[in-house]
């Protein structure tokens, strides 16, 4: 990858710098700059050592990235400290900076941006994910956009993975309509052990996640996170699940492999079923709660990006199918005869569409016991 940002100071100042941080905590950041229209660099965008000489650029290709939608710089900051940060680039071509999930406001005078940087105590480095969060009791689903003008990582180069993205997201809302039908994720949250996380595959390699080859998740996020127990559901290039890799979070715990036929449990906090995971021997899905018996999900066609049916006991069949409007910002997702709508910003993922309804007037509150 070419250089995308360069350094503005003397070589006095790169010896302060380098003492200074010596003795002075510092934390990783990545700001976003985000282009205004599709331009392919911004003129080129250089830091000004003398506007923090204690910070240091940190030339990582699993942070740093270029593209016609963005620019991704990784720093080296003092923690806990308020920065202005100056940049030299067209000011015109920056239309937002962006830190983690949120925007930084800045300045622009000529040439220089100076983005104020509030203090910063943990690394941030989360501002290069595009995926929109949708939280329901129990659950958080993340949606991945795949976006071409993003790629990299894994997926820079050759055939971009468009149908195994598509049946990654019909799989996605599929996994949800029976987490709903079941009563899952109220279970989860009643029982408090933590939150479902539905996720797809980043194709934009994020903070260096690789994320390949395309597949999708469905665990249970213990709290404090370690102990989960995380599955990766490869899709296969006809839209199919191939199998469920498994690894432990962060106890060292042995990871397992689990082909089609084999069925997959995953246990709480406590070692207690809560629900499974079965690829068939037709590469489909069987999902349910540990205590009943397993949804179906199967593909409308051939693959899972054709859509995918969702068949639980006693309950109406429902087909899923989900469509991203990347220009637009626009989510629809169809499980039957419901279209859901669902709008994102399209330069971060973040939702926009309101995730509840307002209150009740305070004469119409009722209490809850």
């Amino acid at each position: 990858m070419n250089t995308i940002i360069r350094v503005i100071g003397s070589l006095a100042c790169a010896v302060v710098m380098g003492a200074m941080a010596a003795g002075e905590p510092q934390v990783k950041v990545v700001l976003k700059f985000v282009k205004r229209g599709a331009v392919q660099a911004l003129s080129p965008l250089a830091f000004e050592q003398r506007s923090c000489i204690t910070c240091q650029l940190l030339a990582d290709p699993a942070f740093d990235r270029d593209n016609q939608r963005e620019t991704l710089v990784a720093l080296s900051v003092p923690a806990r400290r308020t920065l202005d940060l100056q940049f030299r680039t067209a000011g015109t071509s920056v239309k937002r900076v962006l830190l983690e999930s949120g925007d930084l406001k800045f300045d622009v005078k000529g040439d220089m941006i100076t983005v104020h940087m509030p203090p910063v105590a943990r690394d941030a480095v989360t501002a290069g994910e595009f995926a929109t969060h949708i939280v329901e009791p129990g659950m958080v689903l993340r949606f991945e956009h795949a976006d071409p003008a993003r790629r990299a990582g894994f997926y820079a180069q050759g055939d971009f993975p468009a149908l195994q993205r598509r049946a990654a997201d019909n799989l996605e809302f599929a996994q949800r309509e029976v987490i709903r039908r079941t009563g899952l994720g109220a279970y989860v949250a009643h029982e408090k052990l933590g939150a479902i996380q539905v996720m797809g595959f980043d194709t934009n390699f994020p903070h260096g996640h690789t994320d390949a080859p395309p597949h999708i998740h469905m665990h249970l996020r213990w709290p404090l996170n370690a102990g989960t127990q995380i599955g990766h559901y490869y899709i296969d290039e006809q839209g199919l699940l191939a199998r469920n890799e498994v690894g432990i979070k962060a106890i060292g715990g042995r990871g397992q492999n689990f082909g089609r036929g084999e069925i997959f449990t995953t246990r709480d906090v406590q070692g207690r079923p809560t629900y499974t995971h079965e690829i068939t021997k037709q590469g489909w899905l069987r999902l349910g709660r540990a205590d009943m018996d397993p949804c179906l999900i199967r593909p409308v066609g051939k693959g899972f990006d054709s859509g995918a049916i969702v068949e639980c006991p006693q309950q109406e069949m429902v087909s899923v199918h989900v469509r991203d409007d990347l220009g637009a910002g626009i989510l629809r997702v169809t499980a039957g005869n419901v279209e859901e709508i669902f709008r994102y910003d399209i330069d971060t993922g973040e939702l926009l569409s309101d995730p509840s309804p307002p209150p009740a007037t305070e004469s119409n509150y009722s209490p809850q016991s």
